[in-house]
């Protein structure tokens, strides 16, 4: 049902393009820190709103792009929550020193003429430690005399917020932050990170800004045709047949079949998070060679103008430091301190009863005819029109057990597969649970009469040799929403983060506040503390405060 919901929407989404009037939205990207060497990590908090400056409802899924007056340089898709979005991607170590331009956009942006969405993007610096590369005509070199007469501007303050804390704290010790509100309700990323004597770039505006420049921006002319993603990303690709099914290895959810219309297949996702592999298989006339292409849902735009970076060998010590604490970031294991946010899930199998068979070591069987017959007695295998079929008893409307001959959908570590004598090939030793779903389920334009996933120890599916109308893909998902809560890191050597909180959606109701707690590093130095967002009645959310760590 959820799969009819998608696909009436993405019709609806298609007609509007056809005259009536487009929604409009705005994307105001924030992060974590304003400085970054190659190889760091960037933490992005979304704002997605419309004209009044009120989080919008709208699109499910957004798209950055990192770039300077060369090009795009580092991609990511973030997925949007009731106007909300938190992701994250790395900048790869390639990149020459310089200054560039965090954009966000969303389908709908992409239909508009001209890129006025680009007002809440965001100034990032980066210096390359590794290479000499730089920036075409990005870079300005001063002595150190000139750089020392250089000053961070001063960012202004906007609504409520503010903190409450201790100026001066130890270092390696927890740290406790009030963060009060007398406004009303607002939500706003919030970060904590060393401020060393690198000057970075002027942003050149900020979320007052932005919310400013919305008017101005309401009435945008469209003359794109791509559909508005209202329930996730819709992925879109050419080829050869008539229709095409589409999964992903360990997400048996992440399951989606598109009918061909002139070669071009679209699959209405609910949003596929983090680096997969994709499996497709394409069936009909022409699908013998499995030809498959994805469509590239970035359109990579200019950067605009951007400032020069200042640069001089003054800033030696500081970009050593830099290095060092990102190399030790691996030996911190911090991405395993990170915090899961809520996201949105694929409701495909949500609400289908399931009963798991595990396969304990002590009952085992060396085929998976017999595990079948041994173990999982609702399942049989038949032969029928030459091919080996498995059969499912389900439950019918009034719970009564009956035996079904329709299409039963079989995976394994949740990708299709169509070829039966494949998985009854299959070495059973590696199997570890048969989840069985014994209710009709409708992807898509297909209905099926249950559903059986046979997870491996390992996903050893990838491993499969495939039929050849079948194509594995590595795919680019939705980044995963994360939180870093300041845990102390556990690891060798000395604690060097350069962040030391990051919260990317952070609300605090009207007249309360909300205490934060953190570890310091084991460095001292001069560390800054970072709100930034929007109130709930759209007006802008912005306080800094300073703190030194001894």
């Amino acid at each position: 049902m959820n799969k009819v919901i998608s696909i009436l929407l993405a019709l609806l989404a298609t007609l509007s393009l056809n005259g009536a009037e487009m929604p409009v939205e705005r994307i105001y990207v924030s992060t974590d820190r304003e400085v970054y060497i190659a190889g760091d990590m960037v933490w992005c908090s979304l704002f997605c709103v419309d004209p009044q400056g009120r989080l919008s409802p709208g699109s499910a899924v957004s798209y950055l792009e990192l770039i300077s007056t060369e090009g795009t340089v580092a991609e990511a898709k973030v997925g949007l929550l009731a106007g909300r979005g938190a992701g994250s991607f790395r900048i790869p170590v390639t990149v020459p020193t310089g200054v560039y331009r965090l954009v966000s956009y969303t389908s709908a942006n992409t239909n508009e003429d001209g890129t006025p969405w680009i007002a809440g993007s965001r100034i990032l610096t980066i210096f390359n430690t590794l290479s000499v590369s730089r920036v075409k005509d990005g870079v300005e070199i001063l002595d150190e005399d000139s750089y020392s007469k250089l000053t961070r501007k001063a960012s202004p303050t906007f609504g409520s917020v503010e903190f409450s804390s201790s100026a001066r704290v130890k270092r390696g010790s927890d740290v406790g932050v009030f963060i009060k509100n007398n406004g009303l309700p607002a939500d706003f990323s919030f970060s904590i990170y060393h401020e060393d004597d690198i000057i970075p770039a002027a942003q050149g505006n900020n979320i007052s800004g932005f919310l400013k420049s919305l008017p101005s921006s309401a009435h945008p002319r469209f003359t794109g045709d791509r559909p508005l993603e209202y329930e996730g990303e819709i992925i879109t690709a050419h080829v050869k047949g008539n229709m095409a099914t589409l999964s992903s290895a360990g997400a048996p959810s992440n399951m989606y079949v598109g009918m061909a219309d002139n070669g071009k297949v679209s699959f209405m996702t609910n949003n596929i998070y983090g680096e997969r592999d994709l499996v497709c298989e394409v069936s009909g006339p022409g699908s013998e060679d499995g030809a498959i292409e994805f469509d590239n849902p970035f359109i990579y735009p200019s950067s605009g103008q951007l400032p020069k970076l200042a640069m001089s060998k003054v800033l030696q010590s500081d970009l050593v430091s830099r290095k060092v604490a990102l190399r030790g970031e691996r030996t911190l294991r911090l991405d395993t301190l990170s915090t899961m946010l809520r996201h949105r899930e694929d409701l495909f199998l949500e609400s289908a009863p399931l009963k798991r068979f595990h396969l304990d070591n002590y009952t085992r069987f060396p085929t998976v005819r017999e595990v079948l017959v041994e173990i999982i007695p609702i399942l049989s295998v038949h032969r029928e029109k030459g091919k080996n079929i498995i059969r499912i008893t389900v439950l019918d409307g009034a719970d009564v057990y009956k035996t079904r001959v329709g299409n039963l959908l079989v995976m394994m570590d949740g990708v299709v597969v169509s070829d039966v004598d494949m998985l009854l090939e299959f070495d059973a030793m590696l199997i570890e649970d048969v989840d069985v779903y014994q209710q009709a389920v409708t992807c898509g334009p297909v209905s099926y009469s249950g559903v059986v996933n046979f997870i491996t120890k390992r996903n050893y599916v990838t491993a499969l040799t495939f039929p050849s109308n079948v194509r594995v893909l590595d795919y680019q998902g939705v980044s995963y929403p994360v939180a870093y809560y300041g845990n102390p890191p556990e690891g060798e050597g000395d604690d060097l983060r350069q962040v030391l909180y990051w919260d990317p959606s952070l609300r605090v109701d009207a007249g309360g506040q909300s205490r934060v707690t953190f570890r310091t590093p084991g460095y001292a130095g001069r560390f800054r503390a970072v709100a930034d967002g929007i109130a709930e009645d759209g007006s802008p959310v912005h306080y800094e405060w300073t703190f030194e760590v001894e």
